[in-house]
């Protein structure tokens, strides 16, 4: 099975740190984002990797090179369109993948586990499906959150303005080569987003959701500057969680707010930003599940 990882976006929200690097090589705690998301990708025992470059492409391509160095092997697609929705980047790459393939975003990172589950769940060559996180407690920014409503195994709805929802899009896909024909779709209305096309496959009943619930399954999206500096003071502990939890079985996760706390992300932010909401049960008041 290959990995898609789109990477192409301008990453406006991390302004000023990518005027002059793409998102994907800013560094999370010592180490690039996109270069985390290929160490998970190994992990998880997918060696084949295509990347979708745009804004400052040559210079992921220039540092990643053929990814012999990191034990996998990479190829590249270009979107020249990057200004577009991110279901651009996923159509360019149609040419070279003719099966199943993960697709992910190089912002996001997670715990390898995820992937390991996803590949062993089954769609059919007309379906796709999306990791949906049913604890949501590493969501910090629900406003800019992509909300899904789920029955069952079936995504129904998903989209940032949902009024009713019971989990949160994870950025993480299990893709047939339909996506490319929901993309297609998706254009011809003049909508460019990857929600766009999942909202089609949705409407047919031909998107799954491969639900998390444990809070094992870790992922975060590191898309503004609070984010970064949550992911830093979090990431060393859920590494050393995801370490043990293989010797310890059943050990309870930290608790997300006191390990901020402790490190004074939550006061900082608090001063910046007004606060930050910490989801302390599944729904946010006004909003539930079917």
């Amino acid at each position: 099975m290959k990995a898609l990882i789109i990477a192409a976006g301008r990453g406006e929200r991390l302004k000023p740190f990518t005027n002059g690097i793409p998102k994907p090589l800013l560094p999370l705690s010592g180490r690039p984002l996109i270069e985390r998301i290929i160490l998970a990708v190994r992990e998880a025992e997918i060696r084949d990797i295509i990347i979708v470059k745009g804004y400052l492409g040559e210079k992921i391509e220039s540092f990643l090179e053929d990814g012999s160095r990191y034990n996998v092997r990479i190829e590249y697609a270009e979107n020249k369109r990057w200004h577009l929705g991110n279901g651009v980047s996923v159509y360019e790459a149609r040419d070279l993948i003719d099966e199943n393939f993960v697709l992910l975003m190089a912002d996001h990172i997670f715990n390898p586990k995820i992937l390991s589950e996803l590949q062993r769940y089954e769609i059919s060559n007309r379906e796709c499906a999306l990791c949906v996180d049913m604890h949501m407690r590493y969501v910090f920014d629900f406003e800019d959150a992509t909300k899904v409503l789920v029955n069952g195994d079936r995504i129904f709805d998903i989209g940032k303005e949902l009024k009713y929802y019971n989990g949160v899009d994870m950025g993480i896909f299990l893709c047939s080569p339909a996506i490319f024909e929901a993309l297609e779709k998706a254009f011809r209305n003049g909508e460019y987003s990857l929600t766009a096309a999942v909202r089609e496959l949705a409407n047919e009943r031909l998107m799954k959701a491969c639900c998390f619930v444990d809070e094992e399954y870790y992922w975060m999206d590191i898309d503004t500057v609070e984010m970064r500096r949550i992911a830093e003071s979090l990431l060393p502990i859920l590494e050393s969680e995801k370490t043990i939890s293989g010797i310890l079985p059943g050990k309870k996760p930290p608790d997300i707010a006191e390990v901020l706390n402790s490190s004074g992300v939550l006061n900082a932010l608090s001063q910046e930003k007004g606060g930050i909401y910490f989801e302390e049960s599944k729904f946010r008041e006004g909003e539930g599940s079917i």
